[in-house]
C-alpha cells in the first residue's frame, strides 16, 4: 500500500461485497482496501486468505468508521441495512459507493433524499452513489450510443430478462426492490426517459421459490416517449444466471447476449448463437461494469465530478415507479 492510496472500508464479505474487494485490491489503482465490516467473522477471514491481503476487522459500519481512518466506504450488505448505512455515512460525512437498492421502502428513499439534498448544498458534491453498475457495461454502453444515434431508426420496444439461479430466502417484493431495479433504473439510463406506466404479471409460481414467494414476474410497461418495456424477473430458475435483452428497432433488432455479446438482426440475416456455458451469478458477467463503476467512484474522492455514476434520486426514483405496483 502506497501512503498515497485511497484508504477504502468495505461493508459486507458477502458475494458482492468480496467481490468489491477484490476489484479494489487487484483492478483500481491507487487504492487500498484497510477495514472490512462484516459481523461473520470467518467469513472476512476466508476473503482475507483467498486474496492474500490482511486488513482491520470490523463487526459493524459503525465500529469501523469509530476505528479506521477511511477515505470512502463501499456499502454491499443485504438491502435491508442498505437505508440505515446511508444515514450513517451522511452523519459523518463519508463518501460512500452503495449497492442497490437504496432503500426497501418509498419512506426511506424521501428520508435519504431530503439527506443526500441537504449535503449537497454543505458539501458542494455528490457524498453517496449508488451501485447501478449496468451504466458502465461496456456492452450497454455500446447499446446506449446506438440508440441515441438513430442508426436503425426509432427505438419500439424492450425484451428483457434477469434470471438469479438460486435466491433461497428471497421475498415477493424482493423481486422488485432486489432484481427488477436494475432495469428500472438501466432504462431511463438506456433511453434518456422516465417511467410513464408498470403493471406486473403474475403467472404460476417455480416449486423453487420460497414458501409464499412470487416467483418469476413479468414486468410490462412504457417510458414517457412510448418505448414498450417487457420484462421477466427469475429469482430461483436453477439452470444458471441468464441476462438478456433485445432492442426491437424500426429497421433492425439488437440483441445482447448472456455473456454481453452484441449481435444484429437485419436484412434477412439471424446470427446464429452457438453453446456456452452459464454462471452461477451475475459476478462474471459484470466484473468489467463493476470494475469500471469502482475506478469512476474513486476518481470522485480526489474532487473529479462523474456524470455516469447513479445518485440517491436516481435509487429514489426507481422506488417511486416500484411503488406503483407494490
Amino acid at each position: 500500500m502506497s501512503e498515497s492510496d485511497l484508504k477504502i472500508g468495505v461493508v459486507g464479505a458477502g458475494i458482492m461485497g468480496s467481490g468489491h474487494v477484490e476489484y479494489l485490491t487487484r483492478d483500481v489503482a491507487g487504492v487500498s482496501v484497510v477495514a472490512i465490516a462484516e459481523p461473520n467473522e470467518s467469513l472476512t477471514q476466508s476473503l482475507l486468505n483467498r486474496l492474500e491481503i490482511e486488513c482491520a476487522s470490523f463487526n459493524s459500519l459503525e465500529s469501523m468508521l469509530d476505528g479506521a481512518h477511511l477515505d470512502g466506504v463501499v456499502i454491499a450488505s443485504p438491502d435491508r441495512f442498505h437505508a440505515e448505512s446511508i444515514r450513517m455515512c451522511f452523519s459523518r460525512n463519508m463518501p460512500t459507493l452503495c449497492e442497490k437498492p437504496l432503500a426497501q421502502t418509498l419512506f426511506d428513499g424521501e428520508e435519504l433524499s431530503k439527506l443526500a439534498n441537504e449535503s449537497l448544498s454543505e458539501v458542494g458534491r455528490p457524498l453517496v452513489h449508488l451501485g447501478f453498475m449496468r451504466r458502465f457495461d461496456p456492452p450497454l454502453v455500446e447499446v446506449r450510443k446506438v440508440i441515441h444515434s438513430k442508426q436503425f431508426g426509432e427505438l419500439l420496444y424492450v425484451n428483457a430478462s434477469t434470471r438469479n439461479v438460486h435466491s433461497p430466502s428471497i421475498k415477493s417484493e424482493e423481486l422488485l426492490t432486489n432484481i427488477a431495479v436494475h432495469e428500472l433504473d438501466t432504462m431511463r439510463w438506456l433511453l434518456s426517459d422516465e417511467w410513464s406506466e408498470l403493471t406486473v404479471l403474475k403467472g404460476r409460481t417455480t416449486r423453487s421459490a420460497p414458501q409464499g414467494t412470487q416467483d418469476p414476474i413479468v414486468l410490462t410497461g412504457k417510458m414517457e416517449g412510448g418505448v414498450a418495456i417487457v420484462a421477466d424477473i427469475f429469482a430461483n430458475n436453477t439452470y444458471g444466471y441468464d441476462v438478456r435483452c433485445e432492442f426491437t428497432f424500426e429497421n433492425a433488432v439488437l440483441r445482447l447476449g448472456i455473456w454481453g455479446d452484441l449481435s444484429i438482426v437485419q436484412n434477412l440475416n439471424f446470427p446464429e448463437s452457438p453453446g456456452f456455458k452459464l454462471g452461477d451469478n451475475w459476478i462474471a458477467r459484470f466484473r468489467k461494469a463493476y470494475i469500471h463503476e469502482l475506478v469512476e467512484w474513486s476518481e470522485t474522492l480526489r474532487g473529479k465530478e462523474s456524470k455516469d455514476l447513479a445518485t440517491v434520486d436516481d435509487g429514489l426514483k426507481a422506488l417511486q415507479v416500484i411503488n406503483w405496483v407494490m
